[in-house]
């Protein structure tokens, strides 16, 4: 009997590697203010790099007090020790804060930072750190243009998704409108899906992208209305390309499929964030 129970090991021994695949099915949440409660074992792997390889703050980050975020995205990014493999975060509020997780980009495979303010000089500057980068979000982001989308596209050369949505008035107002469009189709050959929702675009445009990028399996030019809108003549040219749009039905049938996950509004409160972060600064000192 005693040599079989030698064959399990008590949840406190587990090594930290196999405690931070366990933990990944946690919320943030419960992540930062429950597992560092339970035992030393468990504060020391909540700490330490195997917790934050994937670290998703999309919905935090959409609820949090602007202050906040950057100093979460620091701390989860700093405890991946380099690990970080896979980020999702909106609204990122400067250029400092993007620049910080390029530094720490070496094992970044997907990035989704929409709706961030960061501009064309910032994305230039840092491009080259993000070569490793597979999946690419920047939907959303108005200050960016082709600069920025032709400097992803010469130094990130494993993409194969990009993300690059608009809203309508963002779009109208761009002086060139088509730049981005034909700064994606120079740059970007191995390209399988990409998503350039609201773009002011013709179908010349498309169809140079299409003809630029022989992989690719999934285009999305949904409100792009200036492009031809009989699917019949896309289909016919490029039958194996699922093509999404020109049409705004799919607009209003996203909001119908949307799914939140319930959060303890206190974990947004900002004497609690405040009170949190002490005892984390408390717990790293020990």
């Amino acid at each position: 009997m005693e040599e079989e129970q030698s064959e399990f090991r008590h949840w406190d021994q587990l090594p930290p590697d196999v405690l931070g695949l366990i933990f990944a099915n946690l919320s943030l949440q419960e992540l930062l203010t429950v597992i560092p409660c339970v035992c030393k074992s468990w504060s020391e792997a909540v700490t330490g790099p195997y917790c934050w390889q994937d670290i998703d703050l999309d919905e935090w980050s959409c609820r949090c007090q602007p202050h906040q975020l950057d100093r979460m995205l620091r701390m989860l990014v700093t405890r991946s020790s380099g690990s970080l493999c896979n980020l999702q975060v909106s609204g990122l509020l400067n250029d400092s804060i993007f620049s910080f997780i390029t530094e720490n980009a070496g094992s970044l495979r997907v990035l989704r930072v929409p709706h961030s303010k960061i501009n064309d000089s910032i994305v230039e500057q840092t491009a080259p750190r993000l070569s490793t980068v597979t999946f690419l979000d920047l939907s959303y982001c108005p200050k960016i243009g082709a600069q920025a989308i032709e400097a992803i596209g010469n130094h990130c050369k494993l993409l194969v998704t990009l993300c690059r949505n608009m809203y309508f008035p963002d779009s109208a107002g761009k002086d060139e409108p088509e730049d981005e469009a034909n700064a994606i189709a120079a740059t970007m050959p191995r390209l399988k899906h990409l998503e350039l929702g609201f773009h002011n675009i013709s179908t010349e445009c498309v169809l140079n992208i299409i003809s630029s990028c022989p992989q690719l399996e999934h285009l999305d030019i949904n409100g792009c209305l200036t492009v031809n809108r009989d699917l019949k003549f896309f289909k016919e040219k490029y039958p194996k390309l699922k093509i999404v749009g020109p049409h705004l039905e799919k607009v209003f049938k996203d909001y119908e499929n949307l799914d939140f996950t319930i959060i303890d509004q206190d974990f947004y409160d900002d004497d609690f964030f405040e009170s949190m972060m002490e005892e984390i600064a408390m717990e790293l000192a020990e």
